[in-house]
């Protein structure tokens, strides 16, 4: 099967944790994460899968056609350079949430509004803006 993004991220998949799973782990094992098989915790939105890469946890949380959340570990650029490829947008903004995950936020209007949630708030350390619209 052949997916992409816009099968599961920039429009609605149906509902089905399977139908889910397939697209999203096609894509990322099209795309070089061969190592990296998600599963799907909630599918309806925001839709979550959970997974682990290499020894890390990987999560991800993504509402559709609206933002992608990545949660790690650590912070791994090849990750995250291979989710910008699949999604073909910047990433937003970055920051470690309380339970000490490496996030990073893409959002389909920029994510102008959700900076100013994220920045300054003791929640989010080490909150940096990846960016600018």
């Amino acid at each position: 099967m052949a997916t992409d993004a816009r099968t599961w991220f920039y429009t609605t998949p149906e509902p089905r944790p399977y139908f889910i799973e397939e697209r999203v782990n096609h894509t990322l094992w099209k795309n070089r994460l061969q190592g990296l098989s998600m599963s799907c915790v909630q599918a309806t939105a925001p839709i979550k899968m959970e997974g682990v890469w290499n020894g890390m946890p990987v999560q991800f949380e993504w509402q559709p056609g609206k933002y992608f959340i990545l949660r790690s570990g650590r912070e791994v650029k090849e990750l995250i350079g291979v989710l910008r490829q699949i999604l073909m947008m910047r990433p937003a903004l970055a920051y470690t949430d309380t339970n000490g995950l490496f996030t990073v936020e893409w959002h389909t209007d920029g994510g102008a509004r959700r900076w100013q949630e994220v920045k300054g708030n003791p929640e989010y350390q080490g909150a940096r803006r990846l960016r600018k619209d």
